[in-house]
């Protein structure tokens, strides 16, 4: 047998036995190595909130791994009452980790703690079955009836705040927004200046999870009606974490499939590329050392800047611990004809977004079309999104007549 063929005997054995590992699950790669897996408890959980684990205790050993990647952690077990303390050893036998839990209502929950440095996430789990994704809400939009005036209240779950608006025309006669004491804005008094004869709305939410509005009138009279849920838009989260890594994409789902898609695919675009750098930083020092645990993070969210009827507009972040900067990309979708459309479309040739006199001056800066106006947006580490307006009344000038901007700006509706 010659050389060559050896050494693709070799690389075939290896191959076959790596992928009947990866293949295994948790409690057939324990019965390998311990012969039994008696008296074994199967757990599931979460790293930092959002990336699935699942984890096996037998005694004072144990195993975890994260769901998204093959390498599985052998565990020391130690058990006090309802204090769990674990110490995590890597694939090479070296410890790279510990963790130390306490009994809550669900389960244990508790930190996970860099061997070598200060990080440190939250670490949870349970014997239920946790699910892959998140599905808490970005925004929740109502339709209800102030003082014969059909309005739309949108609740942004993300940064807390409700807005009340005409049901058409971002130029109506009444909008106004508010920021919630609450984090959910499941309770929300309001003045809504503007609306004649009202002296105060209470929104909330009721036990029930429906939403009901009490309007209260100038002459003291009290107005409860329920309010109608037109649409909301979930936040679904993508999380991937091996040794080195942990990769976090967050993205808006709606009930329109070609919308859907196309913000999946924004995400599943920075995901392909970012896991690219990723094994490109690898292969330049593939040598693993207990202080590349979870060394590289990126995280990448959306944010809804308009959301209309036949139109969305927001922008993508996108951030990397192993640069200063955040990028940010801004998109803008026609739901009407299932297409993305972009501001170089509706401005006049011999003019541009360049010509207006901006105090921005951050080179990873972007456009995205907004209510009132266009705004610059870039990312500042320390006091986070920064934006400067462009008002339409402004702009109306250079605006092409017709176009989808335009009629967005008159009608709060698309229909060119």
């Amino acid at each position: 047998m010659n050389f060559l063929s050896r050494h693709i005997i070799t690389a075939i054995i290896i191959f076959i036995a790596f992928n009947i590992c990866n293949a295994q699950s948790l409690q057939e790669y324990y019965k390998t190595i311990h012969k039994s897996t008696e008296y074994c408890l199967s757990y599931e959980g979460l790293l930092d909130e959002v990336f699935p684990l699942e984890m096996l205790i037998c005694g004072d050993k144990g195993l975890y791994k994260m769901k998204s990647s093959y390498d599985i952690y052998s565990l020391s077990v130690e058990v006090d009452n309802d204090t769990i303390e674990m110490i995590e050893e890597d694939s090479q036998g070296r410890s790279s980790g510990y963790i130390t839990l306490t009994k809550s209502d669900n389960g244990f929950s508790g930190e996970w703690n860099q061997i070598e440095s200060a990080a440190r996430y939250s670490f949870t789990i349970n014997q239920d079955v946790y699910k892959n994704e998140l599905t808490p809400y970005y925004i929740t939009r109502l339709s209800g009836i102030i003082r014969s005036r059909t309005v739309n209240i949108d609740i942004d779950h993300i940064n807390g705040t409700l807005e009340i608006q005409e049901k058409y025309g971002l130029k109506s006669r009444y909008k106004s927004k508010y920021t919630c004491k609450d984090k959910n804005c499941n309770k929300v008094i309001i003045n809504p200046e503007g609306i004649i004869g009202v002296s105060s709305v209470e929104i909330y939410k009721n036990k029930s999870g429906d939403y009901k509005m009490i309007v209260l009138t100038a002459d003291q009279n009290r107005e409860i009606t329920e309010l109608r849920i037109l649409s909301q838009i979930k936040k679904k989260t993508k999380a991937y974490s091996d040794y080195r890594s942990m990769l976090l994409a967050e993205y808006a789902k709606f009930n329109d499939k070609d919308l859907d898609t196309y913000l999946k695919k924004k995400q599943a675009h920075w995901i392909k590329s970012t896991s690219n750098n990723l094994r490109k930083f690898h292969k330049a020092d593939s040598t693993e050392i207990v202080s590349d645990r979870l060394k590289y993070q990126a995280y990448s969210w959306i944010d809804i800047e308009l959301w209309t009827e036949d139109f969305i507009s927001g922008v993508q972040y996108k951030q990397y611990n192993w640069q200063p900067e955040v990028e940010v990309t801004a998109f803008a979708y026609h739901i009407d004809k299932s297409k993305a459309v972009t501001l170089t479309d509706v401005l006049d040739k011999d003019w541009n977004l360049t010509n207006l006199d901006s105090t921005i001056d951050n080179e990873n800066s972007t456009w995205v079309v907004g209510y009132d106006g266009i705004y610059k947006i870039y990312f500042d580490r320390v006091k986070g999104i920064q934006r400067e307006s462009y008002l339409y009344s402004d702009l109306a000038q250079y605006i092409d007549r017709g176009s989808w901007l335009d009629k967005l700006v008159d009608q709060n509706k698309i229909n060119d």
